[in-house]
């Protein structure tokens, strides 16, 4: 799949986060879009229909990532997941998903989006 057709959504509660990795994905051709919460990622995706990759952060008030990726499995958007926390839990939850450190290297953001924008 082109960067063009792979559409993206990014779900950060942070809002400087959310802005520089939508624009890092933008400017690489990728079609994405931004919210800030599991809740607004889900209105969101009740609107538009799910994208083909999720760019989430697992820390966010209300609906976590985990929580919003537990609502959206067995649907066919990939996760990347983003997280400064690398505990066992988080690597076996990485299972299902890609998992990116954090700071994030926009070099390593743009492939991992790449790849899972091509499986």
């Amino acid at each position: 799949m082109s960067t063009k057709a792979c559409k993206i959504l990014v779900v950060d509660d942070d809002a400087d986060t959310r802005e520089a990795l939508s624009t890092a994905l933008s400017d690489a051709g990728f079609a994405v879009e931004a919210v800030e919460g599991g809740g607004q990622a889900l209105d969101w995706i009740q609107q538009h229909g799910e994208p083909d990759v999720i760019l989430l952060d697992l820390r966010m008030p209300h609906i976590d990532g985990n929580q919003l990726l537990a609502r959206l499995r067995g649907g066919r958007a990939r996760a990347v997941v983003l997280s400064g926390d690398s505990s066992a839990r988080l690597i076996r939850f990485a299972r299902d998903a890609r998992l990116l450190g954090k700071p994030v290297d926009l070099e390593e953001l743009e492939k991992a989006v790449t790849d899972a924008c091509a499986a």
